[in-house]
């Protein structure tokens, strides 16, 4: 009755306001073969066996189906923000998600499925990778699984499904952990690559909010209508997608009446809240590795500028072209693109480097071109004679710079140094695109399941200024112990040349 009703007000609202009504869907189609994605990379063909099934369940509402891109971890908040009415992409009805959406009558059923090289013989079944590294998507049942009831085994979580399976093809990761429709997808188009293990269950739900639940009624009743007359059916056989647990669902559902909204009170819903002080320290954690990933990229970031831009000043006209392509070619890719590259693309050449190496190398070589122009920059400041000077006492290139400009340039260059270090720690969250646990990642992922995004950001913003305060006072406290500010003041008072 309440899908009647609904329907009816869809159609009166298409007549007054003389346009078709539409269903805002949402899904992520980055890598999301074979539940939503774009065919061959063509961004105007956007195909997937979820998506044959949202625009029948539109069809049949009478309203047209529009497609709203969102990244995995921000679909259901972005539910809460009233940015579509619907998602469709591979959720099932897990613990902890209930207390802030509800889901519809499952549509699809299938197990997990242990994907390994084809040449690995040591992998027979989950049980075998003890003490091996198995990748999983973020925040999926086989996360779950593999980190509360097989604590032995080392589990990387990824965005995607191809990151995971690029990297298991590039030996990085021992075997992945997939829902069995991808894996059956992938291991199909992809060489090199078997299905070794399948076990447990999942099933698929359209996921909306309580404003919606008029329309999530009309949903459960055109879903267990599509299992009843077979077009359901037809589409997943039109993807090969059949297997044992779907043909059980189906059998299930036939004989069973829509379930009652999973909706918690209000009161059950801050029971149920994550605490604060308990991931506390999974934020503590993740803001060591942050630290630990800026700090040594921006050991990095200093050492090749220093060289880049000693080899633009003083060195021979060929090296310094040479400086200063490599300097502009570097500023002129985004950050996220040479992370990429560094991470996925040198692989292909033969060149794999672990995660947190990449990302190191990835931050450092491309502050490294922005340190090369400050460093440039305080040698400059300082006055040519004083390089004459110390050739005059009898020193040579290099120990002119060594003990004579680049002691004097550093104190020119250190308040810059401290500000790149700054937005150095911030930009340390890309390194959580390739597989690294870092403070921003672990927010997006506490926050996605406790739909805390206000308290949980609230604490990552204090945890990130507290990290960079420190560096900042310290820049102050050498500052004021190099004379800089002194030396400034008195080189304005006297026309140039400072109080000695």
């Amino acid at each position: 009755m309440k899908s009647f009703y609904f329907i009816i007000l869809l159609l009166f609202r298409s007549v007054l306001l003389a346009d078709e009504p539409v269903l805002r869907w949402a899904a992520d189609a980055e890598s999301g073969a074979p539940n939503v994605f774009y065919e061959n990379g063509d961004l105007s063909k956007l195909v997937g066996f979820e998506k044959d099934i949202i625009e029948h369940i539109a069809k049949r509402l009478g309203c047209k189906a529009e497609f709203h891109q969102n990244d995995w971890d921000s679909l259901i908040s972005g539910l809460q923000r009233n940015l579509y009415d619907v998602v469709i992409n591979g959720f099932s009805p897990e613990e902890g998600k209930e207390n802030s959406a509800i889901f519809s009558n499952p549509y699809y059923a299938c197990g997990l499925s242990l994907i390994i090289r084809s040449n690995t013989d040591s992998i027979k079944s989950i049980l075998d990778c003890s003490g091996a590294v198995v990748g999983v998507l973020r925040s999926s049942k086989a996360e779950s699984i593999l980190t509360n009831s097989l604590k032995d085994i080392k589990v990387i979580g990824y965005p995607n499904e191809y990151c995971a399976i690029s990297d298991l093809r590039d030996k990085r990761v021992d075997a992945i952990l997939l829902d069995g429709q991808i894996a059956t997808y992938y291991t199909k188009k992809l060489s090199g690559l078997k299905i070794a293990d399948e076990f447990d269950e999942i099933k698929y739900s359209v996921v909306s909010t309580p404003r919606n639940s008029e329309l999530m009624a009309a949903i459960n009743d055109i879903i267990r209508d599509m299992q009843r007359d077979g077009s359901l059916d037809a589409i997943v056989s039109k993807w090969d997608l059949r297997n044992v647990s779907y043909s059980r669902l189906c059998e299930i559902s036939s004989r069973i009446e829509t379930p009652s909204s999973n909706l918690k009170s209000p009161e059950e819903q801050n029971k149920s809240t994550v605490q604060y002080l308990k991931v506390l320290p999974f934020f503590i954690k993740a803001a060591c590795v942050t630290l630990m990933i800026s700090i040594l990229s921006m050991c990095v970031a200093i050492v090749l500028g220093l060289c880049f831009a000693i080899m633009r000043v003083y060195m021979p006209k060929w090296i310094s072209f040479f400086a200063i392509s490599v300097i502009e070619l570097l500023r002129g890719i985004p950050l996220l693109i040479q992370l990429f590259f560094v991470f996925y693309g040198l692989p292909c050449i033969g060149i794999t480097l672990p995660p947190l190496v990449a990302g190191i190398l990835a931050l450092g070589m491309n502050y490294a071109a922005y340190e090369s122009e400050n460093f440039r920059a305080g040698m400059a400041a300082v006055p040519y004679g004083q390089m004459e000077a110390a050739r005059a006492l009898g020193m040579n290139q290099w120990q002119s710079l060594r003990h004579v400009i680049l002691p004097q340039a550093f104190t020119f260059v250190l308040p810059p140094l401290t500000n790149d270090f700054i937005a150095i720690l911030k930009d340390s969250s890309l390194v959580s695109l390739i597989t690294i646990m870092e403070l921003t990642k672990t927010y997006m992922l506490i926050a996605s399941n406790s739909f805390n995004f206000f308290g949980m950001g609230a604490i990552v913003a204090l945890i990130y200024f507290l990290i960079g305060l420190p560096f900042a006072q310290l820049a102050k406290l050498a500052e004021k112990h190099l004379k800089l500010e002194k030396r400034a003041y008195s080189s304005r008072k006297i026309g140039g040349r400072y109080n000695r």
